[in-house]
């Protein structure tokens, strides 16, 4: 074998060195690190308060949204609980999410984008096909433009009903209740399923319950919390049409006829409804999933009327925002759009449809286990407290303390304690 010279070395090494820089640039120009040269996505922010099933339906909407948005990433922030005060936070702190969850408006109008241009000018929002009334609590007041301002567009709803328990009533012998039907008829219901051996009641009565959805109460008897002017709480919360609905859950907890929940023994409504310890009560839809998954056999009505005025029920509404401050509002009003679309809607199974396209297309109608939650979100003619003044929260824990004063104090005086009440409540909005 003939030796390689010191020249020869030399040149070898030479296109040795020539090669590999040739190789290296192939390699660079061929994109063997592709990660390195792409762009980063464009990341929109969501803020929910919702969790577990929910919140794994919002991130499939999330990720159909992605698809439709080639380099485009939705991150789904689930403050959880607290989420008002995380997202006063954020807000605070200059670095808001660009579309979150929303229901306070009045509170957070200030640093909300107004969506009525978007909405003009956007075909695929059509506002007569949502539930009515439900644009009501997005819509707020501009002081600054004297006009009307919508802030929001509507995600999800409830209405109050009242669930009984068929197990019970047939085996008391008693027919379902029916729309239309009085207080008078539950109570005469109520009265024949106690059974104290059981310790079983007809009724069950949160007394310490939130003051929002006890407005359903006092708009059946034709009272309320709040006066249309936003500041006057005598005369209301206190007027005599609210005073006897008072008296009345008063004398059903003093009669024995109800069970009192809320307080004290640590009752869970669920847990009495299931047990057979409690044959009807009020709440929302979420409710009916919770029932759903106990296999237990119940029905849903309308509330009933009060001294022969219409049942009025408060609706409890979620919509989606978008911050004034978003840097990216297009994109934020295209993620609003399609989560209120049909297609998001559908994705929605645990919500009530907020599409009446929708409700029709799933025959919700003639779901005897739905249909009284889209009746009575018709029956609502007053507008809850918090949008007549956005100052509502500083008032609403005299009358939460007040509520719960009447109806676990056993000598009490209901007429005196609303009276205080009314004027403490007053003095804390004016």
């Amino acid at each position: 074998m003939k030796p390689i010279l010191g020249s020869q070395r030399a040149k070898l090494g030479i296109l040795a060195v020539l090669g590999l820089l040739g190789a290296g640039a192939w390699w660079a120009s061929a994109g063997a690190n592709p990660e390195q040269t792409a762009p980063a996505p464009r990341v929109l922010r969501f803020a929910t308060w919702d969790g577990s099933e929910s919140l794994l339906i919002q991130q499939r909407i999330a990720a159909a949204f992605e698809a439709r948005h080639p380099g485009v990433k939705v991150q789904v922030e689930a403050y959880g609980g607290g989420y008002n005060q995380k997202l006063s936070a954020a807000f605070g702190a200059g670095n808001p999410p660009d579309v979150m969850y929303m229901w306070n408006f009045p509170q957070y109008q200030r640093v909300l984008e107004p969506l009525d241009a978007y909405l003009a000018r956007d075909a695929r929002i059509d506002k007569g096909d949502f539930v009515p009334g439900l644009w009501r609590f997005s819509t707020v007041w501009d002081a600054d433009q004297k006009q009307s301002r919508i802030y929001g567009v509507p995600a999800g709803f409830t209405a109050q009903v009242i669930y009984y328990n068929k197990d019970m009533l047939d085996r008391a012998g008693l027919a379902y209740p029916q729309e239309g039907w009085t207080w008078g008829e539950l109570r005469q219901m109520a009265q024949r399923l106690r059974n104290p051996a059981a310790k079983a009641y007809g009724f069950g009565l949160d007394v310490n319950p939130d003051p929002y959805d006890f407005q359903s109460y006092l708009w059946s008897a034709g009272g309320r919390m709040l006066g249309a002017d936003g500041v006057s709480v005598q005369g209301h919360l206190n007027s005599p049409e609210s005073k006897a609905m008072f008296a009345y859950l008063q004398e059903l907890l003093r009669s024995d006829t109800v069970a009192t929940l809320g307080v004290g023994d640590g009752r869970n409504q669920r847990q009495m409804f299931v047990s057979d310890k409690v044959a009807m009560l009020l709440d929302g839809s979420a409710f009916r999933l919770e029932l759903a998954q106990d296999r237990k056999r119940f029905g849903v009505v309308g509330l009933p009327s009060f001294q022969g005025r219409p049942a009025q029920s408060v609706l409890s509404v979620s919509a989606l925002a978008m911050a004034k401050s978003s840097q990216q509002k297009d994109l934020a009003w295209d993620f609003i759009q399609f989560f209120s679309s049909a297609e998001a809607v559908r994705l929605r199974g645990n919500d009530l449809p907020v599409l009446l396209s929708v409700a029709a297309e799933q025959g919700l109608a003639q779901d005897p286990l739905v249909r009284p939650f889209y009746a009575m979100a018709e029956s609502m003619k007053e507008s809850p407290a918090h949008l007549l003044n956005p100052r509502w929260m500083r008032a609403q824990d005299v009358v939460r303390d007040a509520i719960q004063e009447v109806f676990l104090s056993k000598q009490g005086d209901s007429a005196a304690i609303l009276d205080r009440a009314a004027l403490k409540a007053e003095r804390r909005l004016r």
